[in-house]
């Protein structure tokens, strides 16, 4: 059985060589961006079910009963490890974004928010293994007649990663230059982490925040868990703000992120930031994204 899953699969494999009988050009395993990108069940569940039940080529046809589970499974784990190369973080190690913790997986992603009265277009580029550039524009729709809020850039870079402790580590740094309601230059270096123990998923971040003048005013403290149901991952994250001087803060932020398109690449969340502790006034602010990884798919593909 094993071995006719191999020839089925080297069948398709040659088709694919074929070029101009496919509607879409065949994948690089050997790429390791390509292979690396997404969880291993993802790979599992187009084998098995096919590109179609994916919303991706029906030149992917479904191999589920052309072998076991575990067989299956084996020529996964063949076809990724193709890559050769164990410095690319694992797609398993891809956690969902959540509104306040800064992801440690290095992304391709477009993110447009909203959160209560402001608006932010963020844009994520992924270099190489483990490096990520980030640029933000941010809007603020309110009483005064300044709607450009300011912008800022980042930098991320993955220093460790385990898929067998399903856990990684970044460290980054945020600029923010005076423009727009921005008065001064504000840095923030950032450690961000994330695991994955048993059904739960943990992010966390510690930042420190220096403006210019002033030097360091505050660090700021996030925790975030979540637990994925189907196509749903209910979260909670909470951050804490300690400045320098002045009231620390407290602040939860319930949220349910969904993937919308059956790829996965296409993904929103909704919530609220609920003030705990922290200066008046502490109204509940609506919160909540889309986001597009334009590096798994384009936008309309995957449906």
């Amino acid at each position: 059985m094993y071995e006719g899953l191999k020839s089925r699969l080297g069948v398709w494999v040659v088709l694919k060589d074929a070029g101009p009988r496919l509607a879409v050009p065949p994948a690089d395993l050997q790429e390791c961006q390509a292979s690396t990108a997404e969880p291993e069940a993802r790979w599992i569940g187009i084998v098995t079910q096919g590109g179609a039940a994916f919303g991706l080529s029906l030149d992917m046809p479904a191999f589920g009963e052309a072998g076991t589970p575990a067989q299956i499974r084996a020529v996964v784990r063949y076809a990724r490890s193709l890559c050769g190369d164990s410095g690319w973080p694992p797609g398993e190690l891809n956690f969902p974004r959540s509104f306040l913790v800064e992801k440690a997986f290095p992304e391709n992603e477009w993110v447009v928010t909203e959160a209560g009265r402001g608006q932010a277009l963020i844009y994520e580029r992924r270099f190489g293994k483990r490096l990520q550039v980030e640029g933000e524009a941010r809007t603020m729709f309110d009483s005064l007649r300044r709607p450009f809020d300011g912008v800022t850039a980042s930098l991320k870079y993955n220093v460790w990663h385990s898929l067998e402790r399903r856990a990684l580590a970044s460290l980054g740094v945020e600029a923010t230059p005076p423009l727009g309601r921005q008065e001064t230059w504000e840095i923030e270096p950032f450690v961000s982490f994330g695991a994955n123990p048993g059904a739960l998923v943990l992010q966390g971040e510690v930042v420190a925040s220096w403006e210019e003048a002033a030097g360091v005013t505050a660090f700021s403290y996030r925790l975030g868990v979540g637990r994925e149901v189907g196509r749903v991952v209910p979260m909670l994250d909470a951050g804490w703000t300690v400045p320098r001087a002045g009231q620390h803060a407290l602040s939860l932020y319930p949220q349910l992120w969904m993937r919308l398109s059956r790829l996965g690449h296409v993904a929103a969340s909704v919530g609220a930031e609920v003030r705990a502790v922290g200066p008046e006034p502490r109204r509940p602010r609506l919160i909540a994204f889309v986001l597009w990884d334009y590096g798994d798919a384009p936008l309309l593909h995957g449906w």
